[in-house]
Order: structure tokens, then C-alpha cells, then sequence
């Protein structure tokens, strides 16, 4: 009946991950001389069936087992440099904290009360949290990267599209694998998966998996504020998967998995790039280097609202809003008093901004820095466990029940600095030590998450569908206290939030293959409904009273897709995609209970030309993809001034378009010879922006509202992105066969912020191209005592340095910083399979 392209499609150790579809997967398809001459099939889940990649008129991407080995990829995170459109970096404040971008779509924010742009997904279950991403998945069968808005099937807040980890299920005879990789800074990984016999309907897998590395920044701090701390970027992880497959008919089958993750480590050195020695928002526009503090509207800065709060506390009555506006509390500041060891008020505050801004000013380097002194920089902890149920039900011969149910729980512990070195030890003078920023004492987050899934999955004689229903709950909280310089090295009392968050929703998609056109026209309606509770209770201080709130509200939606999918011939596949994405508003934790408002819903509607081509007998693959999207009522992070350093908003502030292009190329010229080559453009842009000013600083005016779309960015958003690699498979030896793997990766750079400053400059991710490579050895006998292979490896040969991630909101208070990837490394990984 359908025509529609089943002949093999992309498969190789780094193949094409391209818009309209490419799969990355392990080349399996040989010649007589057992090397590498065709591109076989590669079979994906991305609508909840199995099918054909090349016949899912969907952008994704897939990378097989054996494509994970050699590209080195052993967390989701690691999967960025590989796609086109596709970023992914950690994020400065947590080792644990991944954030990933989609064609420009994606979410800074790292609060627990709000929800990622790119859903993350393992086994099918969604994980709601970026905080907890960057933990290692033991024994991954493949990852599938979908593009786009998934308004339909993977629906849960995936505005930019969704990643799927699938870990491999027990194959029901006894099998044995250990790897193990030692490398640069004392690195150390060894993976062992044990396959246990069938016992009777049941199968069993079991792995482990040990990680631990030393870090690339030193750590010079000597007084340790937060217990131990390490190196900057030191990792020691733990992880296991308990994988059990049941069949006790031909009809219906459970598959249980169990995994866990248990890391320690530093997170990544976050260093200034740009600090002012006197910024004019602390200390005013016309400071006085003699410590006078002046009367009238001169000062106007945070040092004069902080002032203002020193004279309240002494218990006396502010008149003004301003210390400099009120004559009284002038005479305060500049008058000789005991409570500051005989200093004047104004001299101990302004010479202790002084004094911070002064370190940091010194300390501060655009460029990569070897060493850190950050004191209140401390060891974390991550500790994740999920447990899934999926049991199959095939009511008849083209209708299966499926029900996917989960559990998820995340722990996490932070000891944060965020001063990059900015500091000033007062202890001497029975103070603390004062910091540009910092949180802890400790940072504590946890989380929990159920979800029940239920999908109906037929096919008739033109017709496939999915029906389903979706159910979500979770629950989160963070505790934290935070200072920075205007708290005088103390910290403040402690700032608590919970989320209750539920989700429902009802789910379908219907393909139809027309009865025209030699049947090689499928249509494909996709539809879902949402209802999204949203609620948050914040405990904290106020004026030194305690102060509680507690918010809720609630949102829906209807979002899905329209395709259509013609095969011109047997090789060259087409398909037109209208999709919708919906992410679900909220609160943002880190909002005062005082300017605490719900932010809405955002929405994106993405129009997408895709071609998927085969040539050369099946040695060539060719694919293509021309999209354009617009986004209503983007939510925006606002990192805004107040009286006590900052204060972080999200509005629904910005209309914005993408449009893009992507490209990849995969050839087999001749046997053993793999080269591929991707490509992606994008062009966003903001087509309105505005921006509530309360300081002033970007409208002009206190209180005011401006149009910004001239100064509008797009944070982790490269204009070009593109892989090159190439991978010979050598004929095989008597002992042995070798390959040989270079990839090279660019990124064209980006910005890590939503508005255009003045520290820009230092904040920025330079176009930068990275070098991997691997040589291995495979297929060793070991008599009948199984197979061993070995591989050399290196990362980032050629040492290339760039800012993957950096904060520059901190620009309203003078200063801004950034983390830089991870220099070069090398190793060597021994792997024995019986």
C-alpha cells in the first residue's frame, strides 16, 4: 500500500543528525571484506511505535550504542556539539545543572518552580528538572534528539523539542562486559554489565558504573568557609541500572528498570571576566573618596538605599526613601559611632564596598584563569533514583495497549560561590567574610515526580494511531541563604520555597495514507489538551519579620501538528510539518513574595519543509530541513536592582521569530570509509520586547516600561553550528581490526544573556571548533574466553578555550563572570566482552 522510502537509512559512528531526520547509528551492513559499504536502517520510537528513522517525518536525530562509545558521549549533556541547532552546557552555580538549547529555544532559568523548553525523557518518562541532567546513564541503547515544538506525543513544556535516553534491555543469556578508561587529571571510569541467564519468563540485567576525575581549575582558597572543597570540575560519581524484562505470553510483557546516580564533586570554576573597582550603581554618581557620605539626590545608589536600612535598624524613623534625602539620617551616616568600632556608618559601609569591589577589580581576567580563591565554595551532592514499569499489552494483531508508569526522586546539596574571587575577610575586625555573592550554608534542593502514562497504539489498512492519557505530579523545594556585599560577610536568615505542581493531559495522533497518488501522500493530525496546576509557598525574611505566601494558578492548552508526507520516489522522501508547543506558567521562586506575580504560558507555532534523500545504491544520504517559527508571549528572565543587591522576574515580555536551515551529508565512497558533514543557520529574532525598569538603568526612567527589542539577544543561540568527521575502517588483521575516528565541531558563538549591556564583550562564547579523535582496536580473541578491544582517545585536542557559560545580570551591581569548557584530554579505554 504505502511506498513511503523502507529502504536502509543512516547508521554509523557519528551519522547525520539533520532537521528532517539522520540517524546516528553503528554502520552494520559490510562487504565481503567485513568493512563498512553501505547505511543500514536505523529504527526509532519518536511516535511511539517503532519505525523506520528515515520514514518519521519528524527532525531527529539518533545515536546508537556503538555511536555513543566513539564519540565519548556519557551524559545527555555531551550530545550539543553533534547536532545542528543543538547546544547543551552546564550551567555555573551546580556540576549537576545541564541546560539545553533547541534552535534557540530554551530556558537559562535553573529555580525548580520553572519548567525546561526542552523536555528530557528516559525510557519515555519525562524528567522535569534540568538541575539533576548531567548525571551519568549506565548502559544507554541509543538517545533520540526530536526538534521542534512537540505539541502532541511528547507534549509535556517541549517548546523546543525533546531528548530521549533508552537504556538497553536484558537479552536474556549470559553476557559479561567491563570498561575501563584512565586519562588526563587522574581520570578513572570502569563500567561492568552483567546479562543473566533466562530463568524461566524472566530476564535480568545488571550495571555499574564508577567515575571520578580531577578538576582543570585550582582551588587556592585556605580558609574554607563550606567544609571540604576540591579543585574546580572534580567529579566522583557512582551509578547503577537494574533492568528486568517478564514474558509470560506471547501477548503481553513488563519491563521494570531501576536507576541511580550518586555524585560528589566541584562545580566548574566560575571566574570574573569584568568587575568595577567603584561601580556608580553601589556607590552613586558622584562618590567621595573620603568616605563623606553627601546630602541631596547625588548618591542614588544601592550603598544609599543600604544606608537608609543601617539607620532603621539603630531605630530611628526613615523621612525619605533615600538616606541622602533625608537630612537626619545624612547627619547618621557621617557621625563617629561606636556599633562600627568609632567609624562613621558611611566609612565602614563604603570602605567595605570598597574594599570588595577593589579585589575583584584585581582579580578579574577575561581570559581563562588556572586558580580560584572563592571561600564559600564547597563540595556537592547529587543523588538520583528513578524506578518505570512499562507493561505491553498486544490486544490483537495491530492493537497494543502500553502503560508507562514512574517514579523519580532527586537530592541535592550546594555549596555555592558565584564571587569569582571578589572578597574581603573582615574576621579580623569581627566581621565575616564579605563576597561579591555567594549561597549556602548549605543550598539544599530536593524533588519528587509521578507519572502515569497509558497509549493505545493501532493500525488498520491505511491507517495507524496513538491515543492516550497523561497524568504528572511533583513536588520541590529549595533552601538557601545568600550574601552579597551589602549583607557585610553575614548571611541573612534563610529563604525556603515549595512547588506542588500536577499536570493532565489527553493525547492523539492519526496517519492516514490518502488513496491518490500512487498511495505516497500521508497525513498525519496530531492533537493534545493540557491542564497545568501550578503553586508555590515562599517563607522568608522581611525588615527581620518572617513573612509567608503562598500562590496558585492554573493554565491550559490545546497545541499539535498537521504533516504532510510525500515520497517522490523509492530514495527521496518530503514532508510539510505546521507544530505547536506550549509550556506551562508559573512563579518564580526566586521573586520576593512582594513582587511575586504568575507569569503565563508561552506558545510556538513552527512551520518546517523537510527532504530526506538516498543515492549511490545506498552509499549516499542526503537531507534537508528549512524552517520558521514564531514565538507569543516568551517568557524572559529580568534580573533587576533592589535594595539589597538584585532580584530576579520573569515576564511574558517578548514576541520573537526563528528561521533556519539544516543540512547533513553522509557518504560511503569506498569501503571502510565513512564522511559526514552537517550544517545548521538560524536567524532569530525579537519582534517586540519590553522591559519593566524599576532602576531606571535600561528605560530612562524609575518605574518605567521601554521597548527593547532594538537591545534583545537570544542566550545560548549560535548562528551556525556544523560537524565534519570522518571515521576508515582498515582491513582486518589476523590479530585484530582497526578504525580510526577525527571529528571536528564548530560553533559559531553566543551570548548567555537576554538584553545587551556593556559586558557583552566578557561574557561571550567565541566562535570556537573543537578536535576529537580515536584510534581502536577491536576484535582481540581471547581464545573462548571472549573478545577485547582498545581504544585511544582524545577531547579537545587542540585545546580550545571558550566561555560555555557565564552570568552577566550581574552587570547592575559592577560585575560579571563566566565558566570555560573543559581543556584537553586524552586516555585510554580497555574493554573485554564475553
Amino acid at each position: 500500500m504505502n511506498t513511503r522510502l523502507n529502504k536502509p537509512v543512516a547508521v554509523n559512528a557519528l551519522a547525520l543528525s539533520i532537521a528532517c531526520a539522520s540517524g546516528w547509528a553503528e554502520n552494520e551492513v559490510r562487504d565481503a571484506s567485513t568493512r563498512p559499504y553501505a547505511i543500514e536502517e536505523v529504527i526509532v520510537t519518536a511516535q511511539k511505535r517503532e519505525e523506520s528513522l528515515q520514514d518519521t517525518p519528524i527532525a531527529i536525530s539518533a545515536f546508537s550504542a556503538q555511536s555513543i562509545e566513539n564519540m565519548g558521549i556519557t551524559q545527555a549533556s555531551d550530545i550539543g556539539r553533534f547536532a545542528p541547532n543543538l547546544t547543551s552546557e552546564k550551567l555555573p552555580s551546580s556540576f549537576g545543572a545541564v541546560n539545553f538549547t533547541i534552535r534557540g529555544i530554551t530556558e537559562t532559568e535553573p529555580s525548580m518552580s520553572v519548567d525546561p523548553a526542552v523536555g528530557i525523557y528516559m525510557n519515555g518518562i519525562y524528567m522535569a528538572r534540568n538541575n539533576g541532567l548531567a548525571f551519568d546513564v549506565v548502559d544507554l541503547e541509543r538517545i533520540e534528539v526530536l526538534r521542534g515544538p512537540q505539541g502532541s506525543l511528547y507534549g509535556r513544556n517541549s517548546t523546543g523539542g525533546a531528548v530521549n535516553l533508552v537504556t538497553a534491555k536484558p537479552k536474556g543469556e549470559f553476557g559479561f562486559k567491563q570498561v575501563i578508561t584512565s586519562g588526563r587529571r587522574d581520570k578513572l571510569r570502569y563500567h561492568t554489565t552483567v546479562d543473566l541467564p533466562k530463568a524461566g519468563d524472566l530476564s535480568a540485567k545488571l550495571s555499574y558504573l564508577h567515575n571520578e576525575q580531577d578538576g582543570y581549575v585550582k582551588n587556592s582558597t585556605t580558609n574554607f568557609l563550606q567544609g571540604r572543597a576540591g579543585d574546580f570540575g572534580e567529579i566522583d560519581a557512582d551509578a547503577y541500572l537494574v533492568a528486568l524484562n517478564w514474558e509470560p505470553s506471547d501477548s503481553f510483557s513488563v519491563d521494570y528498570s531501576y536507576d541511580s546516580s550518586d555524585s560528589t564533586g566541584m562545580p566548574r570554576g566560575f571566574q570574573l571576566t569584568f568587575a568595577e573597582a567603584v561601580p556608580p550603581s553601589v556607590f552613586g554618581p558622584n562618590f567621595d573618596q573620603t568616605l563623606t557620605f553627601g546630602p541631596g539626590a547625588n548618591d542614588l545608589g544601592i550603598a544609599d538605599q543600604v544606608l537608609l536600612g543601617t539607620y532603621a535598624a539603630f531605630g530611628n524613623a526613615p523621612a525619605a526613601q533615600l538616606c541622602s534625602l533625608d537630612p537626619a539620617c545624612v547627619n547618621f551616616a557621617n557621625t563617629a559611632n561606636p556599633g562600627f568600632g568609632g567609624a562613621t556608618p558611611a566609612q565602614a559601609q563604603l570602605g567595605t564596598y570598597l574594599g570588595v569591589y577593589g579585589q575583584a577589580a584585581a582579580v578579574a581576567d577575561p581570559d581563562r584563569v588556572s586558580a580560584l580563591n572563592m571561600p564559600y565554595a564547597g563540595e556537592q551532592e547529587l543523588a538520583i533514583e528513578g524506578h518505570s514499569v512499562t507493561l505491553v499489552w498486544d490486544l490483537a494483531e495491530n492493537l497494543t495497549l502500553k502503560s508507562l508508569s514512574a517514579y523519580r526522586e532527586m537530592d541535592i546539596e550546594l555549596r555555592t560561590d558565584l564571587s569569582g574571587g571578589g572578597h574581603l575577610d573582615l574576621t579580623a575586625m569581627g566581621g565575616g567574610v564579605v563576597t561579591l555573592f555567594a549561597a549556602g550554608s548549605p543550598n539544599r534542593k530536593s524533588q519528587e515526580q509521578f507519572s502515569q502514562e497509558l497509549q493505545l497504539i493501532g493500525s488498520g489498512d491505511r491507517l495507524q494511531y496513538v491515543a492516550g492519557l497523561y497524568y504528572f505530579e511533583e513536588e520541590a523545594g529549595e533552601s538557601t541563604q545568600e550574601q552579597t556585599p551589602f549583607f557585610f560577610g553575614n548571611f541573612g536568615s534563610g529563604r525556603r520555597y515549595e512547588t506542588d505542581n500536577s499536570a493532565w493531559a489527553v493525547f492523539g495522533q492519526v496517519t492516514y495514507t490518502l488513496p491518490v497518488l500512487e498511495d505516497k501522500l500521508d497525513v498525519t493530525l496530531g492533537l493534545r489538551y493540557t491542564e497545568d496546576d501550578r503553586a508555590i509557598s515562599i517563607d522568608e525574611v522581611v525588615a527581620d519579620t518572617p513573612a509567608s505566601g503562598t500562590f496558585s494558578e492554573q493554565f491550559d492548552n490545546v497545541s499539535g501538528h498537521l504533516t504532510l508526507d510525500y515520497s517522490f520516489t523509492n530514495e527521496v522522501n518530503g514532508y510539510f510539518r505546521i507544530g505547536t508547543g506550549y509550556k506551562a506558567g508559573g512563579f518564580l521562586s526566586r521573586t520576593s513574595i512582594a513582587n511575586q506575580r504568575p507569569f503565563d504560558e508561552e506558545t510556538l507555532t513552527s512551520y518546517e519543509f523537510g527532504l530526506k534523500s538516498q543515492w549511490w545504491d545506498n552509499r549516499m544520504q542526503l537531507n534537508a530541513a528549512l524552517f520558521y517559527s514564531e514565538y507569543d508571549d516568551k517568557q524572559v528572565t529580568q534580573f533587576v536592582p533592589t535594595d539589597t543587591g538584585a532580584e530576579s522576574t520573569i515576564q511574558n515580555a517578548a514576541q520573537t521569530t526563528y528561521q533556519g536551515f539544516e543540512l547533513e551529508l553522509l557518504v560511503i565512497p569506498l569501503a571502510g570509509l565513512t564522511l559526514n558533514l552537517s550544517y545548521g543557520y538560524l536567524d532569530p529574532e525579537y519582534e517586540s520586547y519590553t522591559f519593566f525598569d524599576p532602576s531606571g538603568a535600561v528605560c530612562g526612567t524609575q518605574g518605567s516600561v521601554c521597548d527593547v527589542v532594538d537591545r534583545g539577544v537570544f542566550p545560548t543561540t549560535p548562528d551556525e553550528t556544523a560537524a565534519l568527521g570522518m571515521e576508515y575502517e582498515f582491513e582486518p588483521f589476523a590479530w585484530g581490526q582497526l578504525r580510526a575516528r577525527i571529528d571536528a565541531t564548530y560553533n559559531s558563538g553566543y551570548t548567555h544573556d537576554t538584553i545587551s549591556s556593556r559586558v557583552d564583550d566578557f561574557i561571550r562564547a567565541d566562535a570556537h571548533t573543537l578536535v576529537d579523535a580515536r584510534a581502536t582496536l577491536s576484535d582481540i580473541a581471547l581464545g573462548d574466553k571472549g573478545l577485547l578491544r582498545v581504544a585511544l582517545w582524545g577531547k579537545n585536542l587542540t585545546d580550545e578555550e571558550y566561555r560555555s557559560h557565564a552570568i552577566g545580570a550581574f552587570e547592575s551591581i559592577g560585575f560579571a563572570g563566566a565558566v570555560y569548557n573543559e581543556p584537553k584530554s586524552y586516555g585510554i579505554d580497555i574493554i573485554y566482552e564475553y
